[in-house]
């Protein structure tokens, strides 16, 4: 904290700022990995408090993956009459995604392989986990 506070008295220095920020995820990352579970969620709380002295990391990483893109992508897909489609909800994602993993387990590749086309086209990036689970983010 000391290191970050300097930097930031030294003229906003941010550049200095921020690698300090990397330091601590970086010591949050090796605590964590390492089963120090009081010593990562010390640092958690370290960077979380320097992160919102810059107005960052205020959000949970989850939510912020999730975002709506400020503008759409440069394939948007298109509506029955040419015009951009809507914006797919979260649920319209999740349902997609159970769609496409019961067509998966049927082995119908062809459907699975449309509903991730079309997923894909509409900016949503799916990440196959083992086991069958995906994730997703708006890209």
């Amino acid at each position: 904290m000391r290191a970050f506070t300097e930097a930031m008295d030294d003229d906003f220095n941010t550049p200095v700022a921020v690698a300090e920020l990397q330091s601590l995820a970086r010591e949050l990352n090796s605590a964590k990995a390492a089963g120090h579970g009081e010593v990562a969620a010390a640092r958690a709380a370290e960077l979380l408090v320097l992160g919102g002295r810059l107005g960052i990391l205020q959000v949970e990483p989850e939510a912020f993956l999730r975002k709506r893109p400020l503008r759409a992508p440069a394939a948007t897909a298109q509506g029955a009459g040419g015009e951009p489609a809507a914006p797919l909800s979260d649920a319209d994602i999740e349902r997609l995604i159970e769609e496409r993993a019961a067509a998966r387990k049927a082995k119908n590749f062809k459907e699975s392989d449309r509903i991730r086309d079309a997923l894909a086209a509409a900016g949503v990036v799916l990440e196959d986990q083992p086991g069958g689970k995906s994730l997703w983010r708006r890209g």
